[in-house]
């Protein structure tokens, strides 16, 4: 059922049948346990993940430009690049690692001893380079505002605000950052419901 209802969506908004096999190759990449040695390796694998997603939900909401399309993927990245930063820590402990290799040598931490507390200094520099990499997708998505239409771009701002404000939540804390789950409070959710509305306003002026 679940397939024939995503086929269903494919089918009546047009959605290249290729990206539902390429998030299946994301799935792959996972149950593999698949390690990235650099962030272009990485980043491949935010794409299939997470980068196609949008470019799936970008055609639910009418957008076909292949440049904002582009937009769309980048958000994508952005939000899975923030979901490793903040999780990194359970991921380790689970067998799970997605920083890329390089990263971890050139900050002196084993793979295998990554979740170790003594770890957590040059844990937080990796991670501080990750975010960084997260914050030129998220401006690069930010630019796709102006091609959606309003509400939709109302609700991916929300979300992007939100999701940006773990990222920095995990920066601000430090080598702390994963001694609990870094989780937005209520009022600056309810806070980003009108600053989204502001910037889908002001992206729509701009994309006049």
């Amino acid at each position: 059922p679940a397939f024939e209802a995503l086929g269903r969506v494919v089918r009546q908004h047009g959605i290249p049948a290729i990206y539902p096999f390429e998030l299946l190759e994301g799935f792959a990449m996972d149950v593999d346990g698949r390690r990235y040695r650099n962030l272009e390796d990485l980043l491949q694998y935010c794409y299939h993940v997470a980068g196609v997603v949008g470019l799936m939900m970008a055609h639910v909401m009418g957008v076909r430009e292949e440049t904002a399309l582009r937009r769309a993927a980048d958000l994508g990245i952005a939000l899975q690049l923030t979901n490793i930063a903040r999780d990194v820590v359970d991921d380790a402990r689970a067998g799970r690692l997605y920083l890329p290799l390089e990263w971890l040598e050139q900050a002196g931490i084993e793979p295998v001893e990554l979740a170790l507390p003594g770890n957590r200094e040059r844990l937080g520099g990796v991670v501080r380079r990750l975010l960084d990499e997260a914050e030129r997708y998220y401006a690069s998505g930010d630019l796709g505002l102006r091609s959606l239409p309003l509400r939709s771009a109302w609700a991916v701002a929300v979300a992007r605000g939100v999701y940006r404000e773990i990222g920095q939540l995990v920066r601000s804390r430090g080598a702390l950052a994963w001694e609990a789950r870094a989780v937005v409070p209520r009022r600056l959710k309810l806070a980003w419901l009108v600053r989204g509305l502001a910037q889908a306003l002001s992206a729509r002026t701009l994309g006049r």
